[in-house]
């Protein structure tokens, strides 16, 4: 049963619409930067359109478009089948999600992806000035009351990036120095 649906979808679904869908382009010779791995400096899947399939020269991941939806949004076998269902209209399951609505899921998965990395970029940068503050103080003598001022100052800078950075985000990721 669930082998025919595959073999229906396998057939009635071409690869190439199914990168169309993930804004993936091959150029000419059929060839794309697999979306799978990383460091792929030059294009390394292969797309074969007469067979409806593809194959990565660098991480080694192959198939059909089934293959390839499950890599891509990293799901089961049934739930592409299932997407692909959904997105192409083909009427082989109860899926009622349509187009427009897997593709506002879609952008509001990017944009919530979006805000995490810069909310992480913004931790980062937190910890990075508290700790060239922190090594600023610990490299720095204190002969002078001006030296004095400057160094409580820093220390005030400090205690700022501190609460700022338990705002942010908690301990995550950061020791503080003693």
């Amino acid at each position: 049963m669930m082998e025919n649906l595959a073999q229906r979808v396998r057939e009635s679904v071409r690869l190439a619409d199914v990168l169309a869908l993930y804004h993936l382009q091959p150029n000419r010779a059929g060839f794309l930067h697999c979306p799978f791995h990383s460091g792929d400096r030059s294009p390394s899947l292969k797309i074969y359109p007469d067979q409806n399939t593809w194959h990565c020269f660098g991480c080694g991941k192959s198939g059909t478009v089934i293959d390839f939806v499950m890599e891509m949004e990293r799901c089961s076998f049934v739930d592409a089948l299932k997407k692909l269902d959904a997105d192409f209209h083909l009427g082989i399951s109860d899926s009622k999600e349509s187009y427009r609505n897997y593709r506002k899921r879609l952008s509001e998965q990017r944009k919530k992806a979006k805000e995490q990395s810069a909310f992480k970029l913004e931790l980062q940068s937190r910890i990075a000035q508290r700790r060239a503050l922190w090594l600023k103080i610990k490299s720095s003598e204190i002969a002078s009351h001006e030296q004095a001022q400057e160094a409580a100052e820093l220390a005030a800078q400090i205690e700022h990036l501190d609460y700022e950075i338990q705002q942010i985000g908690g301990e995550i990721g950061w020791k503080k120095e003693t």
